[in-house]
C-alpha cells in the first residue's frame, strides 16, 4: 500500500499536535565547516557516518519549486537554516546562516534554529497523517533588506524570531501553539503577517470529548496511526498580524491579503510564475490531461506572446531580469525527465537561448542582476549554493557546507538510459566499488526509486550508496520511469489511477524497467544474476514486492514500508480504501483473487523465497504484520525491525545509522561480497 506519491518530496501540511516527533535541537548553534580542507594524503571510502552527518539545508528533494534558501532584496545575502545529525545525542543540531551572495565573503551564524520537527501530510482529508520530512522554517527578509524575520519549530509550539542586520541583535517576536504555515512583511514593513490554523486545537477537543461517549468509526479514522478520529484537513486558515517591532498582535490589514498567498494571484494551474510591470510569465498546463506538462505562457504589455519552439514546455522555473525585457526559464529535459535546462528569452523577437544544460539537480533558484542564485546536488556532491550567469551560463560555487566530503574516495559513477517492454524510457546512475578492475562479477543491490541529485540513500535515504559500493557492491540508482498513465489521456486523478492500475500497468513497466537494466549489467560481465537485491520505501517498496511476487530474478529485498495485501486495507482507514477502490482496487476480498495473486506478495503462487528484511517505523509497521505472518508460516526467511516515534521518512539520527549499517550487513550475509 502506497499512502504517499513522494516524488520530488513536495507537498506536505505541517500541523505537529498529537503524536509529536522531534529528534531535537542540542541547544548550541550548528559550527560552520572551515573554508579551506586540506587535500588527504590518501583519501578514505565513505562510510554510513559521512553519509548522516552531512550539514543539510532545505528539504528532502530537489523540486525545481522548492526553497532551500531565501535572497534579500539587495541580493547580497541568502538565509538558510543548516542542520547535522549527532547519532550519538540522538539529536541535531541547527543554524540560521547568512551567506553572502559573495563568495569571497565568508557566511555566518546568526542564530540557533530550533528543533527538527517532523511534518504531518493532510493526505486523504486528515491533518495528522505522520509524514515524517524534517519541517522547513520560514525566512522572510524586509521590504528594505535590513531585517529577517524567521520561523522555529519545536514539538508543541512555533516562534517567530526577527534579526536586524544594522545591530546583528536577535529577538523573538511570539510563539503560537500551531504551525506558522506563510510568513510575509507588510508592504511598509510595520507589520509581519503571518497564517496559521488555531482551530485544529478546538477540532482536537471536539474528538477528546467525543470519545466520552464512544466514537462512529467513519472516514476520519486512519486505524494505522491512531485509535481515535484525526482532524480534518479542512480547518481553516487564519490570517493574523503582529508589529515588526515588538511582536504585540495587532489587526490585519485587509489590503495585504495577498502577500501571504501570492499564489492566488496567478492563473489557473500555474506551477510558476513572474511578473515585472506590465509583463507576465508563467508555466501551467497546456492539456486538460491530468499530468500534462506545463507550458511557458507571456504576456508583454498586454499582449499574449506565443512560443513554439518545443524548450517551451515542461517548464517549472520562470524570472525576469532586471530591466523586463528578458526572460529566464528553467525546464526539465532528456530521458525521463534527467536533465535541467536554463534559457533566456527576450520574447517575441528572437528564439530562447541555451544558457545550461545538465545532468545535475539545480533547484530553488531566485534571479538578481545578472546571476540564478541556486541549489545545486551533483551525483558526487552534496547540495551547495551557485551563481549561475545569465549572460553565459557558467556556475560558481557560493556555499559549499560540506567541504570534508571531497577528501572521500567515492566509486566509478555511470548514468545508464533504457527503455522497458512498453516502449517507455528512463534511467539509473550505476555506482561500481572504488577502484573496481572489472575482472569479476558483483552482487547488485537496487536503490529506488529517484536517481536526480546527489546519490546519497535513495528515497526516503535508507540505502547508503556509496557506503554500499566502498563495501564491494555494484548499486544502481534507479529512477522509476514515468507513470504510465501519462502514455494515455487520464483528465482527472481518479482516472490517472485507473490507467496505473488496470492490468498493473504501472507496475509491470516499473517491473520491465529492472529487469531490463539487469539483463544488461550480467550481459555485460558485471552482475552476477544469482546475487540481485532489490530494495525500497513507499512507492519504490510497492514496486519491489511486485517483482518479488512476479519475477525471479532477485535474491534478497529490504523494504522500508510493507505491504499491499487483501487484509492491509482495514487499517489504512473508510477515505484510503475507497481512494483505492476508485482507483481500480478490488472491493472485497472475494472480488478479484487473481489481483492479489498478482500483488500480493503473500498471495503470489510463484514467488520464490527469499531473505527478507523489513525496517519500519512505529507509525506504519501495521500494515506489515499480515505480510510477515503469511510469509514466516510459509517459510520465508523474514525478518522485521520496528523504529519508535518514526513516520513515513525515518528522522531519528540514531535509527537512521542504524538503518544504514544494519542494510549493509544484512545484504552483506545474505548476498555476499564479491569472491
Amino acid at each position: 500500500m502506497k499512502l504517499f506519491r513522494l516524488a520530488g518530496y513536495a507537498g506536505c501540511a505541517l500541523l505537529v499536535l498529537p503524536f509529536p516527533v522531534s529528534a531535537k535541537s542540542q541547544g548550541t548553534a550548528c559550527q560552520l565547516p572551515h573554508t579551506a580542507v586540506e587535500p588527504a594524503a590518501r583519501k578514505q571510502s565513505v562510510t554510513p557516518d559521512d553519509l548522516l552527518r552531512l550539514r543539510d539545508f532545505g528539504g528532502l528533494g530537489v523540486a525545481i519549486a522548492s526553497q532551500p534558501f531565501k535572497l534579500a532584496p539587495d541580493g547580497n545575502l541568502l538565509a538558510l537554516q543548516i542542520r547535522q545529525a549527532d547519532p550519538i545525542a540522538n539529536s541535531y543540531c541547527t543554524a540560521v546562516v547568512l551567506v553572502p551572495t559573495d563568495a569571497r565573503r565568508k557566511p555566518f551564524v546568526i542564530d540557533s534554529g530550533g528543533e527538527i520537527v517532523a511534518t504531518y501530510s493532510t493526505a486523504y482529508g486528515a491533518a495528522e497523517v505522520p509524514q515524517g520530512l524534517p519541517k522547513s522554517p520560514l525566512f522572510r527578509w524586509s521590504p528594505d533588506g535590513q531585517s529577517l524575520a524567521y520561523t522555529k519549530s519545536f514539538p508543541d509550539h512555533s516562534e517567530l524570531w526577527r534579526f536586524d542586520l544594522q545591530d546583528r541583535s536577535i529577538r523573538r517576536l511570539m510563539t503560537t501553539p500551531v504551525d506558522i504555515e506563510a510568513l510575509a512583511w507588510s508592504s511598509d514593513g510595520s507589520a509581519l503577517l503571518y497564517s496559521s490554523r488555531p482551530g485544529r486545537i478546538e477540532a482536537l477537543e471536539k474528538i477528546k470529548d467525543e470519545g466520552r461517549t464512544g466514537y462512529l468509526y467513519d472516514e476520519r479514522f486512519r486505524p494505522l496511526y491512531s485509535d481515535r478520529p484525526l482532524v480534518a484537513a479542512d480547518v481553516p486558515l487564519v490570517e493574523r498580524a503582529v508589529d515588526s517591532a515588538h511582536g504585540k498582535a495587532i489587526p490585519f490589514p485587509s489590503d495585504e491579503g495577498q502577500r501571504l498567498a501570492p499564489t492566488t494571484e496567478w492563473p489557473e494551474k500555474a506551477v510558476a510564475y513572474a511578473s515585472y510591470r506590465e509583463n507576465v510569465a508563467w508555466s501551467a498546463p497546456s492539456a486538460n490531461a491530468h499530468g500534462s506538462k506545463p507550458t511557458l505562457n507571456v504576456r508583454m504589455n498586454g499582449r499574449a506572446i506565443g512560443c513554439d519552439n518545443a524548450v517551451c514546455t515542461n517548464v517549472h522555473g520562470v524570472w525576469w531580469s532586471g530591466n523586463g525585457r528578458t526572460l529566464v526559464f528553467e525546464r526539465r529535459a532528456g530521458v525521463a525527465d534527467s536533465r535541467t535546462e536554463f534559457y533566456t528569452w527576450k520574447a517575441g523577437d528572437t528564439s530562447p537561448r541555451a544558457l545550461l544544460s545538465t545532468a545535475d539537480a539545480i533547484f530553488g533558484c531566485e534571479l538578481t542582476g545578472n546571476n540564478l542564485f541556486c541549489a545545486e546536488e551533483t551525483a558526487t556532491k552534496p547540495r551547495s549554493v551557485i551563481a549561475i550567469s545569465i549572460g553565459d551560463g557558467r556556475r560558481h560555487r557560493i556555499f559549499d557546507p560540506n567541504p570534508e566530503f571531497s577528501t572521500r574516495l567515492l566509486g566509478n559513477i555511470q548514468r545508464l538510459e533504457w527503455s522497458n517492454a512498453f516502449g517507455i524510457s528512463t534511467f539509473g546512475d550505476l555506482v561500481l566499488p572504488p577502484g573496481f578492475r572489472h575482472d569479476h562479477r558483483l552482487p547488485l543491490v537496487i536503490v529506488q526509486y529517484e536517481s536526480r541529485g546527489f546519490l546519497r540513500g535513495g528515497t526516503g535515504d535508507e540505502y547508503p550508496i556509496q557506503a554500499l559500493a566502498a563495501r564491494g557492491f555494484a548499486v544502481l540508482s534507479f529512477n522509476r520511469p514515468p507513470w504510465f498513465a501519462l502514455t494515455g489521456a487520464p483528465r482527472t486523478g481518479t482516472e490517472f489511477d485507473q490507467y496505473n492500475n488496470k492490468g498493473f500497468a504501472d507496475r509491470r513497466s516499473n517491473l520491465s524497467s529492472i529487469e531490463t537494466v539487469i539483463h544488461r549489467l550480467v550481459d555485460a560481465g558485471i552482475v552476477d544474476p544469482e546475487r540481485v537485491a532489490i530494495t525500497g520505501l513507499s512507492d519504490g517498496a510497492v514496486t519491489a514486492t511486485f517483482a518479488l511476487a512476479n519475477s525471479s530474478l532477485f535474491s534478497a529485498a529490504i523494504l522500508s514500508t510493507c505491504c499491499e495485501g487483501p487484509f492491509g486495507f482495514e487499517i489504512a482507514g473508510v477515505a484510503l480504501d475507497d481512494h483505492y477502490i476508485k482507483g481500480g482496487y478490488p472491493s472485497t476480498r472475494r472480488e478479484d483473487r487473481e489481483f492479489w495473486e498478482l500483488d500480493s506478495l503473500s498471495d503470489a503462487p510463484r514467488a520464490k523465497a527469499v531473505p527478507l528484511l523489513i525496517q519500519a517505523s512505529s507509525a506504519e509497521y501495521r500494515m506489515a504484520l499480515g505480510t510477515y505472518r503469511e510469509l514466516r508460516h510459509q517459510g520465508w526467511p523474514i525478518e522485521m525491525y520496528v523504529y519508535p516515534d518514526e513516520g513515513h521518512i525515518k528522522i531519528w539520527p540514531a535509527h537512521r545509522l542504524t538503518i544504514y549499517q544494519r542494510n549493509i550487513e544484512w545484504l552483506t550475509r545474505k548476498i555476499g561480497l564479491p569472491e
